[in-house]
């Protein structure tokens, strides 16, 4: 075992025994010092979950910013979402936000693909002038999920389910909610118990071998790791 994959298991560790401020040290001094990319996950993870200070998403916006994270698609995903929430001293800005989710999806970095989708879809950005575009939204969810995001099929399943904010389809909802139930989308999970409650008498074996066709494909090009 590497200094860097121990390292990296003492801030997981370190994490789940609720020990941020360690986790964040450790993590933070790998992504700086070795551009460590499993130290950027964690990080990215660290940040979309709100565990990072305020003082600490400082320190990680400069380094995101950095020279050294150009072309780098954790960075630009962090980036984008720090201006989208408005973290630290970053102001909200969706259309800083838009440009870097752009760019994060050209690095591979599929969870982009949801946080932009997202925009798109539910009009988050439209006082500040980024266009509410349904379809784009949905199409950006839709390929975030085959690419291996499960935030993506449970954003988008959920959408499906509800049908508050675009037409309702059963049918949609479960495979998009069952993808991401076999990504491992704990939330997903128990949505898709609670959906299959409130339409008993229906028939979604389809959709559930769908599911399974989709997320086999996802393993074999081996894009799940490394989805928030």
């Amino acid at each position: 075992m590497g200094y860097n994959t121990g390292a990296i298991e003492l801030g997981r560790m370190n994490l789940e025994k609720g020990k941020v401020d360690i986790a964040f040290d450790i993590f933070f001094d790998l992504a700086k010092n070795d551009l460590d990319e499993d130290a950027l996950y964690m990080l990215s993870r660290m940040t979309f979950d709100g565990q990072l200070n305020p003082e600490q998403i400082e320190l990680f916006y400069e380094l995101q910013n950095s020279a050294s994270s150009h072309g780098n698609g954790y960075a630009l995903f962090n980036v984008g979402l720090m201006h989208e929430r408005g973290l630290g001293k970053v102001k909200q800005d969706f259309k800083v936000a838009v440009q870097y989710y752009e760019k994060a999806i050209k690095e591979e970095m599929h969870d982009a693909f949801c946080n932009l989708g997202n925009i798109y879809a539910l009009g988050l950005g439209m006082e500040q002038g980024v266009p509410r575009d349904i379809f784009k939204g949905l199409q950006l969810l839709a390929m975030g999920a085959e690419f291996g995001s499960r935030q993506s099929a449970f954003t988008i399943g959920s959408l499906y389910g509800k049908g508050e904010f675009i037409p309702q389809d059963k049918s949609k909802a479960f495979y998009f909610l069952a993808l991401a139930a076999k990504m491992g989308h704990e939330q997903a999970k128990r949505v898709l118990i609670i959906f299959s409650h409130a339409h008993k008498g229906e028939n979604f074996d389809a959709e559930m071998d769908a599911a399974h066709v989709a997320f086999g494909k996802i393993e074999n090009m081996r894009k799940l790791y490394k989805c928030i």
